[in-house]
């Protein structure tokens, strides 16, 4: 089951909407924002969470780095909350240049 995360061009909302299937999501209209009711909505490229060896840059458990610290993995909710941190930080920073 496909989640889609849309942005609102009238209030900048971004929020997300769960379809059965890839066919559902493509018959359907896009969805109105939840925030203010607006149908112009865009759809969002999703940032992924990468789970198992591919978060430890493919490495096996065998490897010599055992040892080392594992790489911390982040969900949807995490990585959205980073990013919006660094565009905060970034926004910060033109002001004061």
């Amino acid at each position: 089951m496909p989640i889609y995360e849309y942005r609102c061009n009238a209030c900048g909302e971004v929020f997300s909407r769960l379809y059965r299937s890839i066919r559902a999501a493509e018959a359907a209209e896009s969805p109105a924002c939840p925030t203010c009711g607006s149908a112009e909505v865009q759809r969002l490229i999703s940032q992924i969470a990468v789970v198992g060896d591919a978060a430890a840059g493919g490495e096996s458990a065998e490897s010599d780095n055992s040892a080392a610290e594992p790489t911390p993995l982040f969900g949807r909710k995490e990585l959205n909350e980073r990013l919006q941190r660094d565009r905060n930080r970034n926004s910060i920073a033109r002001v004061d240049d």
